[in-house]
């Protein structure tokens, strides 16, 4: 079977359906669509579409399939089950990327020449409403619950992030260079960017909206895929025609494959063994296989982890070992896939795989770490906000990935094996959310942090007092059990904490007489009652 498949004239993106049996390339200087049989690696259908297709994309129950008319400013709609041109969506301008809703009513494309983001209605194919962004938008791509929509803009060497609800402009992130494609982690917590001119990928933390890891060493990088496994990302290279593996728990370069002819994109196979790379210098589609060996490869010394093991020749396995102990169990997924789940060991090792009744053979590395423990948090309250620093103390903690506030996952800012720290990430409700610690070694330790809404004072009793101070106070208001300061008079007093709704104060000397604001500063926040207290 081919590994390099011919295709049009100019070939640029590529999309894969949900299914994995088709794979559609927008041939830009013919002006058609290559459908690719990927059981026989072969074009079964050429489609003619209108002038300059670039982006495409492929709806999420596999019916249709969108491409960008770069060189029409229209959209069209193709109907996967005819493989024909259905419908044609006027009104874009010089659209390139495009991505479809992750419930399949929307389409969002990226208008370069408009600077705009426009919405599509699937249901009616038709422009409903245009989202003005920075210069020179490029792609786009919505995270798996569907709520933002990230995109790149080359000319503003930003990236924005839309609401998809509101679809109003929630983040700008400056200080790229030439950022082209985008691309969600499976889980949500994570964007990938290629800087085309910044020959690096960027790791954006979709809870806080900033860059968490960079990746450099990549020339001239285009596209970017990433397994649906969230382990890998594939990166087509423009500069040394080749492509990159990154192992997404190290951030780092794992292999690089050269022999491409100016790759532009690439996608992956949903059983994550193949990776589809359009190569636009010579006008084929390469069929690259995932690399072998394990994935993960880092598990705790308990064992438990479930690792796919990649490679060649695997489907009559019928004995796997992580050094001389066997698996915990392990089952062969087909020929070139084992799942196994590590057992109880204390070092690292090599893993091995019985194939048939007389052949072994090592087939991956694994390395295992000690149980991270997590001993304390500091602070442990905060406003609903979020945006302080958070400090994650405990040992093993060298490979943390995320930490976890409730549902919400965030990307340290700095790791040691003795500290984490973090940005709190906001919150919609007051109360507690416990603080999960997520490391490579699969462990776990959780704290709680409370999120406290903003104080109120509703009165102060008595109202006044004497200039010498010194007179007792009743503070009642709301939001007032993590108060960490009391002022009166611009003056500190001292003061204790009786409930949620009530503090006791104490009255400090005042230089001369007449109304003085009470203000308390509490985690939630600081609220002032204007000459609350009367000095007399």
């Amino acid at each position: 079977m081919t590994d390099e498949i011919p295709v049009g004239h100019a070939p640029i993106v590529a999309a894969i359906t949900p299914d994995g049996r088709h794979v559609y390339v927008t041939n830009f200087g013919s002006s058609s669509v290559s459908v690719i049989d990927t059981t026989t690696r072969s074009v079964i259908a050429t489609i003619g579409v209108t002038s300059g297709p670039w982006g495409v994309t492929v709806a999420p129950d596999g019916l249709g399939a969108y491409v960008a008319g770069f060189g029409s400013d229209t959209v069209a709609v193709i109907d996967t089950t005819t493989n024909r041109v259905a419908a044609s969506v006027p009104g874009l301008d010089k659209p390139l990327g495009l991505t479809v809703s992750r419930d399949g009513s929307r389409l969002y494309v990226a208008s370069q020449g408009g600077n705009r983001v426009d919405v599509i209605s699937t249901a009616t194919n038709t422009l409903i409403t245009s989202v003005p962004v920075g210069t020179g938008p490029r792609n786009v791509a919505v995270t798996p619950d569907g709520t933002q929509l990230y995109v790149t803009e080359e000319g503003a060497n930003a990236v924005t992030v839309i609401n998809t609800a509101t679809l109003t402009v929630i983040a700008t992130l400056p200080g790229f260079l030439f950022p082209r494609a985008v691309t969600p982690s499976p889980d949500g917590q994570r964007v990938y960017v290629t800087e085309y001119g910044g020959n690096r990928l960027d790791v954006i933390d979709t809870a806080t909206h900033t860059v968490v890891h960079t990746v450099t060493g990549l020339s001239i990088p285009f596209g970017v895929a990433v397994s649906h496994d969230g382990l890998l990302a594939y990166v087509a290279c423009n500069g040394d025609d080749s492509v990159s593996t990154i192992d997404l728990v190290r951030n780092e370069i794992i292999d690089t494959v050269p022999g491409f002819h100016a790759p532009s994109w690439l996608v992956v196979t949903p059983d994550d063994l193949n990776v589809y790379v359009v190569n636009n210098g010579n006008e084929t589609v390469r069929v690259l296989p995932t690399p072998s060996g394990a994935y993960p490869d880092v598990g705790p010394l308990s064992g438990g982890t479930a690792v796919n093991i990649i490679g060649e020749g695997l489907g009559d396995t019928t004995a796997v070992r992580f050094g001389c102990q066997p698996a915990a169990s392990f089952t062969v997924l087909n020929d070139q896939e084992i799942l196994a789940v590590s057992p109880r060991l204390v070092t690292d090792v090599e893993i091995e795989a019985t194939v048939g009744q007389l052949t072994t053979r090592t087939v991956g590395r694994f390395y295992y770490l000690p149980d991270s423990v997590l001993t304390g948090i500091s602070p442990t309250s905060g406003p609903l906000s979020g945006g302080g620093t958070l400090t994650v103390t405990g040992r093993g903690l060298i490979t943390t990935t995320s930490v976890r506030f409730g549902t919400v996952a965030v990307t340290p800012s700095s790791v040691l094996d003795d500290k984490v720290t973090v940005t709190v990430p906001p919150a919609h409700t007051a109360g507690p959310v416990p603080v999960t610690v997520v490391t490579r070694s699969n462990s776990y330790g959780h704290s709680t942090f409370t999120y406290v809404g903003p104080p109120g004072i509703t009165s102060v009793t008595p109202s006044s007092g004497s200039t010498a101070g010194g007179d007792p106070v009743l503070i009642v208001g709301t939001e007032l059990a993590s108060t960490q300061l009391v002022t009166i008079g611009g003056v500190a007093a001292a003061f204790g904490i009786i409930s949620d709704t009530r503090i006791a104060a104490v009255t400090p000397p005042a230089a001369a007489p007449g109304p003085a604001n009470v203000t308390v500063t509490t985690a939630g926040g600081t609220t002032t009652a204007p000459g609350a207290f009367v000095y007399a």
